[in-house]
Protein backbone atom coordinates (compact mmCIF):
# COMPACT_ATOMS: atom_id res chain seq x y z
CA UNK A 1 0.00 0.00 0.00
CA UNK A 2 1.28 3.44 -0.94
CA UNK A 3 -0.09 6.55 0.71
CA UNK A 4 0.23 9.97 -0.87
CA UNK A 5 -0.87 12.87 1.30
CA UNK A 6 -0.55 16.63 1.23
CA UNK A 7 1.63 16.78 -1.88
CA UNK A 8 4.20 14.53 -0.21
CA UNK A 9 4.90 11.21 -1.97
CA UNK A 10 5.96 8.08 -0.10
CA UNK A 11 6.58 5.07 -2.35
CA UNK A 12 8.06 2.27 -0.25
CA UNK A 13 7.17 -0.99 -1.95
CA UNK A 14 3.94 -2.27 -0.46
CA UNK A 15 3.97 -0.23 2.72
CA UNK A 16 3.58 3.48 3.24
CA UNK A 17 4.07 6.25 5.73
CA UNK A 18 1.01 8.25 6.64
CA UNK A 19 1.43 11.94 7.33
CA UNK A 20 -1.58 14.04 8.17
CA UNK A 21 -2.04 17.18 6.05
CA UNK A 22 -2.45 19.07 9.29
CA UNK A 23 1.19 18.26 10.07
CA UNK A 24 2.14 20.16 6.93
CA UNK A 25 0.78 23.38 8.36
CA UNK A 26 -2.82 24.06 9.31
CA UNK A 27 -6.13 22.27 8.98
CA UNK A 28 -7.13 21.10 5.54
CA UNK A 29 -10.06 19.35 3.90
CA UNK A 30 -8.64 16.00 2.87
CA UNK A 31 -9.95 14.25 -0.25
CA UNK A 32 -9.28 10.51 -0.01
CA UNK A 33 -9.06 8.69 -3.34
CA UNK A 34 -8.47 4.96 -3.64
CA UNK A 35 -6.58 3.27 -6.46
CA UNK A 36 -6.35 -0.38 -7.50
CA UNK A 37 -3.30 -1.10 -9.65
CA UNK A 38 -1.43 -4.24 -10.76
CA UNK A 39 1.99 -3.32 -9.38
CA UNK A 40 3.10 -6.95 -9.52
CA UNK A 41 2.02 -9.84 -11.72
CA UNK A 42 0.55 -9.51 -15.20
CA UNK A 43 0.49 -5.99 -16.60
CA UNK A 44 2.73 -4.67 -13.84
CA UNK A 45 4.31 -2.34 -16.40
CA UNK A 46 0.99 -0.64 -16.98
CA UNK A 47 0.30 -0.56 -13.25
CA UNK A 48 3.66 1.05 -12.55
CA UNK A 49 3.04 3.72 -15.21
CA UNK A 50 -0.32 4.57 -13.65
CA UNK A 51 1.22 4.66 -10.15
CA UNK A 52 3.72 7.25 -11.33
CA UNK A 53 0.92 9.17 -13.05
CA UNK A 54 -1.01 9.32 -9.77
CA UNK A 55 2.04 10.49 -7.85
CA UNK A 56 2.71 13.29 -10.34
CA UNK A 57 -0.96 14.24 -10.48
CA UNK A 58 -1.24 14.36 -6.68
CA UNK A 59 1.68 16.75 -6.46
CA UNK A 60 0.33 18.95 -9.26
CA UNK A 61 -3.17 19.05 -7.81
CA UNK A 62 -2.00 19.93 -4.33
CA UNK A 63 0.31 22.60 -5.74
CA UNK A 64 -2.72 24.00 -7.55
CA UNK A 65 -4.78 24.01 -4.35
CA UNK A 66 -2.00 25.92 -2.59
CA UNK A 67 -1.73 28.43 -5.45
CA UNK A 68 -5.42 29.33 -5.27
CA UNK A 69 -5.50 29.45 -1.47
CA UNK A 70 -7.70 26.36 -1.18
CA UNK A 71 -7.63 24.27 1.99
CA UNK A 72 -8.33 21.08 0.03
CA UNK A 73 -5.64 18.44 -0.31
CA UNK A 74 -5.83 15.14 -2.15
CA UNK A 75 -4.57 11.92 -0.60
CA UNK A 76 -4.27 8.61 -2.45
CA UNK A 77 -4.33 5.07 -1.10
CA UNK A 78 -2.89 2.71 -3.70
CA UNK A 79 -3.40 -1.03 -3.36
CA UNK A 80 -1.59 -3.69 -5.41
CA UNK A 81 -4.09 -6.10 -6.98
CA UNK A 82 -1.43 -8.35 -8.56
CA UNK A 83 -3.81 -8.43 -11.57
CA UNK A 84 -5.79 -11.03 -9.60
CA UNK A 85 -9.61 -10.62 -9.60
CA UNK A 86 -10.01 -12.03 -6.09
CA UNK A 87 -7.28 -9.77 -4.73
CA UNK A 88 -8.85 -6.77 -6.51
CA UNK A 89 -12.15 -7.38 -4.71
CA UNK A 90 -10.46 -7.78 -1.33
CA UNK A 91 -8.45 -4.59 -1.88
CA UNK A 92 -11.61 -2.69 -2.85
CA UNK A 93 -13.12 -3.70 0.47
CA UNK A 94 -9.95 -2.47 2.20
CA UNK A 95 -10.22 0.89 0.46
CA UNK A 96 -13.88 1.16 1.43
CA UNK A 97 -12.96 0.72 5.11
CA UNK A 98 -10.45 3.56 4.75
CA UNK A 99 -13.11 5.97 3.50
CA UNK A 100 -12.59 5.89 -0.27
CA UNK A 101 -15.87 6.54 -2.08
CA UNK A 102 -14.27 6.90 -5.53
CA UNK A 103 -11.64 4.40 -6.68
CA UNK A 104 -9.40 4.67 -9.75
CA UNK A 105 -8.65 1.33 -11.43
CA UNK A 106 -8.29 -1.60 -11.54
CA UNK A 107 -5.79 -2.54 -14.25
CA UNK A 108 -7.59 -5.23 -16.24
CA UNK A 109 -11.10 -5.99 -17.41
CA UNK A 110 -11.03 -9.32 -15.57
CA UNK A 111 -10.48 -7.46 -12.30
CA UNK A 112 -13.16 -4.90 -13.11
CA UNK A 113 -15.65 -7.67 -13.77
CA UNK A 114 -14.87 -9.07 -10.33
CA UNK A 115 -15.46 -5.82 -8.41
CA UNK A 116 -18.28 -4.18 -10.39
CA UNK A 117 -21.22 -5.71 -8.52
CA UNK A 118 -19.72 -4.99 -5.10
CA UNK A 119 -19.10 -1.36 -6.09
CA UNK A 120 -22.72 -1.00 -7.23
CA UNK A 121 -24.10 -2.54 -4.06
CA UNK A 122 -21.93 -0.42 -1.75
CA UNK A 123 -22.21 2.94 -3.50
CA UNK A 124 -18.56 3.09 -4.58
CA UNK A 125 -17.74 4.84 -7.85
CA UNK A 126 -15.12 3.18 -10.05
CA UNK A 127 -13.13 5.27 -12.52
CA UNK A 128 -11.34 2.86 -14.82
CA UNK A 129 -8.46 4.01 -17.00
CA UNK A 130 -7.30 0.64 -18.36
CA UNK A 131 -10.32 -1.67 -18.77
CA UNK A 132 -11.66 -1.79 -22.35
CA UNK A 133 -13.69 -5.02 -22.67
CA UNK A 134 -16.96 -4.06 -24.46
CA UNK A 135 -19.04 -6.48 -22.36
CA UNK A 136 -18.40 -4.25 -19.33
CA UNK A 137 -20.09 -1.26 -20.97
CA UNK A 138 -23.15 -1.42 -18.72
CA UNK A 139 -25.52 1.54 -18.49
CA UNK A 140 -26.50 2.66 -15.01
CA UNK A 141 -23.75 0.95 -13.03
CA UNK A 142 -21.17 2.76 -10.90
CA UNK A 143 -18.34 2.22 -13.37
CA UNK A 144 -16.94 5.01 -15.54
CA UNK A 145 -14.25 4.24 -18.07
CA UNK A 146 -12.18 7.21 -19.18
CA UNK A 147 -10.90 5.08 -22.06
CA UNK A 148 -12.84 3.82 -25.10
CA UNK A 149 -14.12 0.24 -25.39
CA UNK A 150 -12.26 -2.17 -27.67
CA UNK A 151 -14.80 -1.87 -30.46
CA UNK A 152 -12.83 1.25 -31.40
CA UNK A 153 -9.46 -0.48 -31.20
CA UNK A 154 -10.73 -3.38 -33.29
CA UNK A 155 -11.84 -1.00 -36.03
CA UNK A 156 -8.56 0.90 -36.15
CA UNK A 157 -6.34 -2.21 -36.06
CA UNK A 158 -8.28 -3.96 -38.84
CA UNK A 159 -8.16 -0.78 -40.89
CA UNK A 160 -4.42 -0.42 -40.37
CA UNK A 161 -3.73 -4.06 -41.27
CA UNK A 162 -5.49 -3.60 -44.59
CA UNK A 163 -3.61 -0.34 -45.19
CA UNK A 164 -0.36 -2.25 -44.68
CA UNK A 165 -1.29 -4.81 -47.32
CA UNK A 166 -1.87 -7.70 -44.92
CA UNK A 167 -4.09 -10.33 -46.53
CA UNK A 168 -4.10 -13.01 -43.83
CA UNK A 169 -3.53 -12.98 -40.07
CA UNK A 170 -2.79 -15.68 -37.55
CA UNK A 171 -4.18 -14.49 -34.20
CA UNK A 172 -2.56 -15.36 -30.88
CA UNK A 173 -4.49 -14.20 -27.87
CA UNK A 174 -4.71 -14.23 -24.10
CA UNK A 175 -7.57 -16.40 -22.87
CA UNK A 176 -9.51 -14.05 -20.62
CA UNK A 177 -12.49 -11.73 -21.00
CA UNK A 178 -10.38 -8.94 -22.48
CA UNK A 179 -8.29 -11.07 -24.83
CA UNK A 180 -11.22 -13.14 -26.05
CA UNK A 181 -13.32 -10.08 -26.83
CA UNK A 182 -10.57 -8.06 -28.52
CA UNK A 183 -9.46 -10.97 -30.71
CA UNK A 184 -13.03 -11.74 -31.74
CA UNK A 185 -13.83 -8.11 -32.52
CA UNK A 186 -10.66 -7.40 -34.51
CA UNK A 187 -10.71 -10.57 -36.57
CA UNK A 188 -14.40 -10.06 -37.37
CA UNK A 189 -13.78 -6.54 -38.68
CA UNK A 190 -10.71 -7.72 -40.61
CA UNK A 191 -12.71 -10.55 -42.21
CA UNK A 192 -15.55 -8.20 -43.17
CA UNK A 193 -13.03 -5.99 -44.94
CA UNK A 194 -11.88 -8.90 -47.09
CA UNK A 195 -9.00 -10.25 -45.01
CA UNK A 196 -8.54 -13.91 -44.16
CA UNK A 197 -8.37 -15.01 -40.53
CA UNK A 198 -6.44 -18.27 -40.15
CA UNK A 199 -6.64 -20.68 -37.24
CA UNK A 200 -4.85 -19.11 -34.30
CA UNK A 201 -3.86 -19.96 -30.74
CA UNK A 202 -5.68 -19.10 -27.52
CA UNK A 203 -3.41 -19.40 -24.48
CA UNK A 204 -3.62 -19.30 -20.70
CA UNK A 205 -0.75 -17.02 -19.58
CA UNK A 206 -0.35 -18.57 -16.15
CA UNK A 207 -0.08 -22.11 -17.53
CA UNK A 208 1.39 -21.76 -21.00
CA UNK A 209 4.56 -23.42 -22.27
CA UNK A 210 5.62 -20.66 -24.66
CA UNK A 211 8.22 -22.82 -26.40
CA UNK A 212 5.57 -25.38 -27.29
CA UNK A 213 3.17 -22.61 -28.30
CA UNK A 214 5.80 -20.99 -30.53
CA UNK A 215 6.43 -24.32 -32.29
CA UNK A 216 2.70 -24.70 -32.92
CA UNK A 217 2.46 -21.13 -34.19
CA UNK A 218 5.49 -21.65 -36.43
CA UNK A 219 3.77 -24.53 -38.21
CA UNK A 220 0.63 -22.47 -38.77
CA UNK A 221 2.59 -19.51 -40.10
CA UNK A 222 4.53 -21.82 -42.45
CA UNK A 223 1.23 -22.94 -43.97
CA UNK A 224 0.07 -19.32 -44.26
CA UNK A 225 3.30 -18.30 -46.02
CA UNK A 226 2.91 -21.15 -48.49
CA UNK A 227 -0.61 -19.99 -49.33
CA UNK A 228 -0.18 -16.20 -49.32
CA UNK A 229 3.53 -15.33 -49.33
CA UNK A 230 5.43 -13.97 -46.33
CA UNK A 231 4.82 -10.31 -47.21
CA UNK A 232 1.04 -10.78 -47.00
CA UNK A 233 0.91 -12.70 -43.72
CA UNK A 234 1.03 -11.29 -40.18
CA UNK A 235 0.79 -12.51 -36.61
CA UNK A 236 -1.73 -10.56 -34.52
CA UNK A 237 -0.79 -10.76 -30.83
CA UNK A 238 -3.29 -9.86 -28.09
CA UNK A 239 -1.32 -10.04 -24.85
CA UNK A 240 -0.12 -8.19 -21.79
CA UNK A 241 3.45 -8.28 -20.48
CA UNK A 242 3.92 -11.91 -21.54
CA UNK A 243 4.51 -10.64 -25.10
CA UNK A 244 8.24 -10.58 -24.31
CA UNK A 245 8.29 -14.25 -23.29
CA UNK A 246 6.29 -15.20 -26.38
CA UNK A 247 8.71 -13.39 -28.70
CA UNK A 248 11.72 -14.82 -26.91
CA UNK A 249 10.35 -18.29 -27.57
CA UNK A 250 9.63 -17.32 -31.19
CA UNK A 251 13.30 -16.58 -31.84
CA UNK A 252 14.01 -20.30 -31.87
CA UNK A 253 11.59 -21.02 -34.73
CA UNK A 254 12.13 -21.07 -38.48
CA UNK A 255 9.24 -19.01 -39.83
CA UNK A 256 7.98 -16.60 -37.18
CA UNK A 257 10.66 -13.99 -37.90
CA UNK A 258 9.77 -13.99 -41.61
CA UNK A 259 6.40 -12.24 -41.18
CA UNK A 260 5.29 -8.99 -39.61
CA UNK A 261 3.87 -8.95 -36.09
CA UNK A 262 1.16 -6.60 -34.85
CA UNK A 263 -0.03 -6.06 -31.31
CA UNK A 264 -2.55 -4.25 -29.16
CA UNK A 265 -2.87 -1.72 -26.36
CA UNK A 266 -1.80 -4.36 -23.84
CA UNK A 267 1.69 -4.85 -25.29
CA UNK A 268 2.49 -1.52 -26.92
CA UNK A 269 5.36 0.47 -25.38
CA UNK A 270 6.50 -2.49 -23.27
CA UNK A 271 10.01 -1.75 -22.10
CA UNK A 272 10.98 -5.41 -22.47
CA UNK A 273 10.26 -5.28 -26.20
CA UNK A 274 12.73 -2.43 -26.66
CA UNK A 275 15.50 -3.37 -24.25
CA UNK A 276 15.07 -7.05 -23.40
CA UNK A 277 16.16 -10.23 -25.16
CA UNK A 278 13.05 -10.12 -27.35
CA UNK A 279 13.82 -6.63 -28.66
CA UNK A 280 15.70 -7.78 -31.76
CA UNK A 281 12.86 -10.11 -32.69
CA UNK A 282 10.38 -7.24 -32.28
CA UNK A 283 12.58 -5.02 -34.47
CA UNK A 284 13.10 -7.73 -37.08
CA UNK A 285 9.36 -8.39 -37.40
CA UNK A 286 8.54 -4.66 -37.39
CA UNK A 287 6.32 -5.17 -34.36
CA UNK A 288 3.68 -2.45 -34.39
CA UNK A 289 0.84 -1.81 -31.95
CA UNK A 290 -1.70 0.92 -31.12
CA UNK A 291 -1.69 3.02 -27.96
CA UNK A 292 -4.57 5.11 -26.71
CA UNK A 293 -2.65 8.31 -27.31
CA UNK A 294 -3.08 11.76 -28.85
CA UNK A 295 0.09 13.34 -30.21
CA UNK A 296 -1.38 16.84 -29.95
CA UNK A 297 -2.15 16.44 -26.25
CA UNK A 298 1.32 15.07 -25.56
CA UNK A 299 3.05 17.82 -27.55
CA UNK A 300 1.23 20.53 -25.60
CA UNK A 301 2.00 19.01 -22.18
CA UNK A 302 5.66 18.12 -22.44
CA UNK A 303 6.50 19.30 -18.91
CA UNK A 304 3.96 16.97 -17.30
CA UNK A 305 4.92 14.08 -19.57
CA UNK A 306 8.58 14.57 -18.67
CA UNK A 307 7.76 14.48 -14.95
CA UNK A 308 6.17 11.09 -15.54
CA UNK A 309 8.90 9.84 -17.85
CA UNK A 310 11.82 10.54 -15.52
CA UNK A 311 10.89 8.10 -12.72
CA UNK A 312 9.58 5.55 -15.23
CA UNK A 313 12.64 5.67 -17.46
CA UNK A 314 10.42 5.23 -20.51
CA UNK A 315 7.38 6.63 -22.30
CA UNK A 316 4.25 6.71 -20.12
CA UNK A 317 1.46 4.93 -21.96
CA UNK A 318 -1.86 6.47 -22.94
CA UNK A 319 -3.68 4.80 -20.08
CA UNK A 320 -1.33 6.39 -17.56
CA UNK A 321 -2.14 9.77 -19.12
CA UNK A 322 -5.82 8.97 -18.59
CA UNK A 323 -4.99 8.03 -14.99
CA UNK A 324 -3.32 11.41 -14.44
CA UNK A 325 -6.45 13.14 -15.71
CA UNK A 326 -8.73 10.85 -13.71
CA UNK A 327 -7.26 12.01 -10.42
CA UNK A 328 -7.83 15.63 -11.44
CA UNK A 329 -11.46 14.88 -12.30
CA UNK A 330 -12.04 13.00 -9.05
CA UNK A 331 -10.35 15.67 -6.92
CA UNK A 332 -12.28 18.51 -8.55
CA UNK A 333 -15.50 16.53 -8.16
CA UNK A 334 -14.91 16.12 -4.45
CA UNK A 335 -14.28 19.84 -4.00
CA UNK A 336 -17.82 20.36 -5.26
CA UNK A 337 -19.46 17.82 -2.95
CA UNK A 338 -18.48 15.57 -0.06
CA UNK A 339 -21.74 13.65 -0.27
CA UNK A 340 -21.87 9.92 0.35
CA UNK A 341 -24.94 9.65 -1.87
CA UNK A 342 -23.83 7.69 -4.94
CA UNK A 343 -26.38 9.26 -7.29
CA UNK A 344 -25.33 12.80 -6.38
CA UNK A 345 -21.66 11.86 -6.58
CA UNK A 346 -22.17 10.33 -10.04
CA UNK A 347 -23.90 13.47 -11.29
CA UNK A 348 -21.02 15.63 -10.04
CA UNK A 349 -18.39 13.33 -11.55
CA UNK A 350 -20.12 13.25 -14.94
CA UNK A 351 -20.43 17.04 -14.94
CA UNK A 352 -16.76 17.58 -14.09
CA UNK A 353 -15.58 15.03 -16.65
CA UNK A 354 -17.62 16.53 -19.50
CA UNK A 355 -17.03 20.20 -18.69
CA UNK A 356 -13.32 20.25 -17.84
CA UNK A 357 -11.84 16.78 -17.74
CA UNK A 358 -8.11 16.74 -17.05
CA UNK A 359 -5.11 18.79 -18.21
CA UNK A 360 -3.71 16.14 -20.58
CA UNK A 361 -6.68 14.75 -22.50
CA UNK A 362 -9.27 17.43 -21.85
CA UNK A 363 -13.03 16.91 -21.42
CA UNK A 364 -14.24 13.31 -21.35
CA UNK A 365 -17.29 12.78 -23.54
CA UNK A 366 -19.05 9.75 -22.07
CA UNK A 367 -21.55 7.52 -23.83
CA UNK A 368 -24.67 6.02 -22.27
CA UNK A 369 -22.64 3.27 -20.60
CA UNK A 370 -20.21 5.72 -19.00
CA UNK A 371 -17.33 4.99 -21.41
CA UNK A 372 -15.26 7.52 -23.36
CA UNK A 373 -17.03 7.99 -26.70
CA UNK A 374 -14.10 9.18 -28.85
CA UNK A 375 -10.65 7.71 -29.37
CA UNK A 376 -7.20 8.58 -30.67
CA UNK A 377 -4.79 5.73 -31.39
CA UNK A 378 -1.14 6.22 -32.23
CA UNK A 379 0.65 3.24 -33.73
CA UNK A 380 4.17 2.65 -32.41
CA UNK A 381 6.81 0.35 -33.86
CA UNK A 382 10.08 -1.07 -32.54
CA UNK A 383 13.07 0.26 -34.49
CA UNK A 384 16.82 -0.22 -34.19
CA UNK A 385 18.68 2.58 -32.44
CA UNK A 386 22.36 1.74 -32.78
CA UNK A 387 23.00 -1.37 -30.74
CA UNK A 388 19.67 -0.96 -28.94
CA UNK A 389 16.01 -0.61 -29.97
CA UNK A 390 13.33 1.94 -29.20
CA UNK A 391 9.64 2.58 -29.66
CA UNK A 392 8.84 5.12 -32.39
CA UNK A 393 5.41 6.67 -33.12
CA UNK A 394 4.52 6.38 -36.82
CA UNK A 395 0.87 7.23 -37.43
CA UNK A 396 -2.26 8.34 -35.57
CA UNK A 397 -5.92 7.68 -36.30
CA UNK A 398 -8.94 9.18 -34.60
CA UNK A 399 -12.45 7.78 -34.22
CA UNK A 400 -15.05 10.39 -33.38
CA UNK A 401 -18.08 8.17 -32.86
CA UNK A 402 -18.93 4.48 -32.57
CA UNK A 403 -18.93 2.77 -35.96
CA UNK A 404 -17.25 5.62 -37.87
CA UNK A 405 -14.18 5.02 -40.00
CA UNK A 406 -10.78 5.89 -38.49
CA UNK A 407 -9.44 9.24 -39.71
CA UNK A 408 -5.74 9.68 -40.40
CA UNK A 409 -4.55 12.69 -38.41
CA UNK A 410 -0.80 12.42 -37.95
CA UNK A 411 2.15 10.68 -39.57
CA UNK A 412 5.50 10.50 -37.82
CA UNK A 413 8.80 11.51 -39.30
Amino acid sequence: MIILLAAVVFACGCTGTQISPAEQGGAVQEIVVGALLPLTGDYSGGGEASRVALEVAAGDINDYFVSIGSDHRVGIIIEDTKADPAVALAKLQTLEKQGARIVIGPGTSTELEAIRTYADEHGILIVSTMSTAPSLAIAGDNVYRFVPPDTYQADVVAYYLKEQGVAAIVPVWRGDIWGDELEKLTTAVFARSGGEVLDGIRYAPDKEDYARMAADLDARVAQAIAAHGKDRVAVYLVSLDEAAAIMEAATATENLSKVRWYGCDGNVLLDALATGESARFAEQTKFTAPAFWNQDNVASNTAVIQKMREPLGRHPDGYSLATYDALWVVAMTRTQTDTRDAAMLKAALERTASESGGPLLGPVKLNGAGDRSTAHYTFWTVEADGEACRWVPIVQYSIWSAGSLPELEWIGA
